[in-house]
């Protein structure tokens, strides 16, 4: 059964600065948020979250539950939950993605959500659980964990989405508006509006993804490789504002390859990157890459869903990426300079 108390209920795998943010949210929003946390579990079980924010000002995000395993989510509740929601980061070059779900089995009528950057992310869970709705999520956010339990959010905060459809095609992932799975998209809807999140449900989730690598194979890894760098302190810089352009262009060319269209509905290819750069010149603080906040704490970084899955589907469509393949092998080494 779902729920006893009949309220949406959210199962967070991942409790970091993204699914702190958006389980604070959905949790003000209605639902029944429980949050499954790693290193920083005790301090979550007995504190909550301690989040500052720029848009909501600052409070405490007290789960409804807190478990230190996602195996011990499931077998500690009597109920389904009705989202799982994976907030981790994809690392395939070290385990498989789905692994995170893996032990205790989920129930069919319960969404997995995908709140995970970079593209061609949804096979491993689609394979792992076939008959289960696979939601595949773009978050924009800025947000950053700066001690345990302790989350430091600025002002953006939007969730879109739509409905994982596999098929033969060479996108394997474009989607459609499903009738059947309405009601799915927009229960969520519901409640994020709630908590005051931005949310769009989307037609073609492939090409949104798409979209938002524009921003995540660009500002990303040349955050790390320019010595460390926010955004604004990239952005001052001529010199790197030109290369995070080119990149930027470069990816917008294999997106539109693979997809067969252009990216944005409204916004002309040539345009997208100073669009997205303008809307980052507006906020008030810098924004510091997630890619950027791994390397600084000497973690793995997310090269392969951001870039190297890039890579590959740029030779499969016979389009020139030298930026994106140079990027690459220099973010491989840095790494691993550190993990080694």
């Amino acid at each position: 059964m779902a729920s006893k108390s009949g309220k949406t209920s959210v199962l967070i795998v991942g409790g970091g600065a993204l699914g702190s943010v958006f389980g604070w949210r959905l949790q003000l929003g209605g639902c029944l948020v429980s949050v499954v946390c790693r290193s920083n579990y005790e301090i979550v079980k007995n504190n909550g979250f301690q989040i500052e924010s720029g848009k909501f000002g600052n409070g405490v995000f007290s789960p409804d539950h807190v478990f230190s395993s996602f195996n011990a989510a499931i077998a500690e509740s009597n109920f389904y939950y009705d989202y799982i929601m994976v907030c981790t980061k994809t690392l395939p070059n070290i385990s498989n993605p789905a692994n995170v779900l893996m032990g205790s089995p989920i129930n069919e009528n319960s969404a997995i959500v995908l709140i995970q950057n970079g593209i061609d992310i949804e096979q491993y869970f689609h394979e792992a659980f076939p008959t289960n709705i696979l939601i595949s999520a773009i978050a924009y956010i800025d947000t950053k964990q700066t001690e345990s339990g302790v989350i430091v959010h600025g002002e953006a905060i939007s969730l879109q989405y739509g409905v994982f459809i596999p098929d033969q095609t060479e996108t394997r992932h474009s989607t459609s508006s499903v009738p059947t799975n309405n009601s799915i998209l927009e229960t969520l809807e519901k409640h994020l509006i709630a908590g005051n999140s931005g949310c769009k449900i989307l037609d073609n989730v492939s090409r949104d993804r798409w979209l938002k690598l524009v921003w995540n194979s660009s500002l990303n890894p040349i955050a790390v490789l320019s010595g460390g760098s926010n955004t604004k302190e990239m952005l001052d810089n001529p010199v790197i504002c030109n290369l995070i352009v080119s990149t930027m262009m470069e990816t917008i060319s294999i997106g539109e390859a693979v997809c067969k269209m252009p990216l944005s509905p409204t916004i002309a290819s040539s345009n997208i990157p100073e669009t997205l750069l303008d809307s980052v010149r507006k906020r008030v603080k810098p924004v510091y890459p997630s890619m950027l906040q791994d390397y600084l704490n000497k973690r793995p970084m997310e090269h392969e869903v951001i870039l190297h899955n890039a890579i590959k589907r740029a030779d499969c469509v016979g389009v020139n990426a030298p930026i994106l393949k140079t990027l690459y092998a220099l973010i491989i080494g840095a790494e691993k300079k550190y993990l080694n």
